[in-house]
């Protein structure tokens, strides 16, 4: 028997608050630069003061008290510790893997006690996900399960663990008060490059800049890496294995491989730094040294195009399918693009895109069964050509709604099971799509969605498979020097698996998505998910089929069945416009 449950666990709570007075307002004045604004990982964040072994207790009481020690966000796990024996002391690895739980965990008394001091104790509880060593997050399938047997013995009288198995088990209350996503970038690999984020989860104390800057030089994730790149030589290391901090600066020793590298490379890789490091608070400069030179007083000029991120999008404002065909929501109206004559630039046009600087427009008709494309001219209308079954290899189904990358390229991705997507460039649209390459086996079903992510290294595929399944992740997107996409990377994790039934898809800002799902008996709901991480579910939206994502959470908009746009309020939903298919440039 598991017997009572003792209280979770102690907690301190860490206040952070700051002193405020109320002196009246300035009415005069010079304007003057601020500080940085950020956002604080600590905030939400609690200690845990975890409680070491009682005398005289069990072995299903002892395992709880490892369990929530381990759970402590202390690094070094020196309380867990004194649960285990001897020699597990010595050999037990809990930064190996995390299993997070969907609830406290079952603990009973799978075997023993035995007169030669051993016993088994079994743990069970639903299994969320998992988060490696390198703190890449991974969503487990509905109704996975954890199942782990703990074995005990006795040592000068007490009970302690002898073979706890690696890794931690955390619930999903721990993971949202110790862990927070923090980003380690890397960049693009065409035209002017931008840093890509790839999200880990590390917990947030005097480890987190050591964890940044040690899997930046790692690399990263495998499903990322053939679109993005480095400045960080192979082999580089942290020289004293910490990145200290001194006043407001985070300091990167480096082993001698980063000194031999271009002065690009150096540039990139200090971009790199500064993008992940002065994200934590209080840092907000970084030195960095290889072998006694400071490469901080060597860099040059920053081979990014800007800050981290994708480039700002000229035109910003929300493309619709409106009543009179493609359209804008602007200054508080639906306006109809101007110079738009192909087929469908009225009201029969369907999933409307346009490139970031509105150079170039796409659309579906009939269905989705013809893609079209269109560059508008002053006072007139540009060249426009319309895809069909005979234009793009296995298109006879028709395509997914299109997407226009930064690089300047229309995605023409047919939905059929198998076939590859392809691309036409926005610059001139009548040049014939090229084939490009998806991973072996292809998309993995027939395809629902496919957006290309802001800066263009990403593209977020939605698939239905054989079996009715729909799937959501990310490939890398490849391209050749002149941009143009020529093969796809193999499929990331999957995103919010089995959820619902998937309606659309599409980034919000550089590390989220928005997934509109229909959970089973339920009304369509969106879900703000990281990639990588979990998902926080908004309020239902009765009839929504589309949903369209900008820069941040403000900029969410549905589009309903009826016809009707609604824009995030607070907790719900408000009237926007009448239009259909909402989207963001790109």
């Amino acid at each position: 028997m598991s017997g009572a449950r003792p209280p979770r666990r102690a907690v301190v709570a860490l206040a952070l608050a700051a002193a405020t007075g109320c002196a009246g307002l300035p009415r005069s004045g010079p304007v003057v630069a601020g500080s940085r604004v950020q956002a604080d990982p600590r905030l939400g964040l609690l200690q845990v003061v975890p409680q070491g072994p009682v005398d005289g207790a069990g072995p299903v009481e002892v395992v709880r008290g490892f369990l929530l020690a381990a759970a402590a966000g202390s690094a070094e796990k020196a309380v867990a510790r004194e649960f285990l024996s001897v020699p597990a002391r010595r050999t037990w690895r809990p930064d190996v893997s995390t299993t997070v739980l969907g609830e406290d965990p079952a603990v009973e008394l799978a075997d023993g006690p035995h007169p030669d001091g051993t016993a088994s104790v079994r743990v069970s509880a639903p299994a969320l996900a998992d988060i490696d060593a390198g703190g890449r997050y991974a969503q487990r399938p509905p109704g996975a399960r954890l199942q782990r047997t703990l074995h005990l013995v006795r040592e000068e009288g007490r009970w302690r663990v002898d073979v706890p198995g690696d890794g931690l088990l955390l619930t999903e209350v721990d993971v949202a008060r110790s862990l927070r996503p923090f980003p380690v970038h890397f960049a693009t690999t065409t035209g002017v490059a931008q840093l890509v984020g790839d999200v880990r989860w590390f917990a947030y104390d005097s480890s987190t800049a050591t964890r940044v800057v040690t899997e930046l030089l790692a690399g990263p994730s495998a499903w990322l890496a053939p679109a993005v790149r480095s400045g960080a030589p192979a082999g580089t290391r942290l020289r004293t294995g910490t990145v200290p901090l001194s006043g407001a600066a985070a300091v990167v020793d480096l082993t001698a491989p980063a000194l031999r590298t271009s002065p690009e490379q150096r540039e990139l890789l200090l971009a790199q730094l500064s993008a992940g490091l002065t994200r934590l608070p209080g840092v907000e400069e970084v030195a960095v040294r290889v072998e006694g030179a400071d490469l901080t007083r060597e860099a040059g000029p920053s081979p990014l195009g800007g800050p981290p991120g994708a480039p700002p999008v000229p035109d910003p404002r929300l493309v619709l399918a409106g009543p009179a065909g493609p359209s804008r929501w602007d200054a508080g109206a639906v306006r109809p693009v101007q110079g738009l004559s192909a087929p469908g630039a009225d009201a029969g046009s369907e999933h409307p895109a346009t490139a970031g600087d509105g150079s170039c427009w796409a659309w579906l008709v009939r269905g989705g069964g013809t893609l079209v494309v269109q560059r508008p001219a002053a006072g007139g209308t540009g060249p426009a050509v319309s895809l069909g079954a005979g234009s793009v290899a296995g298109a006879a189904q028709g395509f997914a709604p299109p997407s226009i990358d930064r690089h300047g390229w229309v995605w023409a991705v047919p939905v059929a099971p198998g076939a590859a997507p392809a691309a036409l460039p926005a610059a001139d649209p009548r040049v014939a799509p090229s084939a490009v390459q998806a991973p072996g086996g292809g998309l993995g079903g027939r395809v629902l969605r496919a957006r290309a992510s802001r800066e263009g290294a990403r593209l977020l595929v939605v698939v239905e498979d054989g079996e009715g399944v729909v799937r959501v992740r990310v490939h890398a997107v490849v391209r050749g020097p002149d941009g143009r996409p020529e093969w796809l990377g193999a499929p990331s994790p999957e995103l919010v698996p089995g959820a619902g039934r998937v309606l659309d898809a599409s980034w919000l800002g550089q590390d989220r998505v928005a997934v509109l799902v229909r959970p089973p008996g339920e009304d369509p709901v969106v879900l703000l998910a990281q990639v990588f991480g979990p998902s926080q579910r908004l309020a239902p939206v009765p009839g929504a089929e589309s949903v369209a994502a900008g820069a941040d959470d403000r900029d969410l908009v549905v589009g309903t069945t009826d016809g009707r746009l609604l824009v995030r309020s607070g907790a719900g939903w408000s009237p926007l416009a009448p239009g259909r298919h909402p989207s963001y440039p790109g």
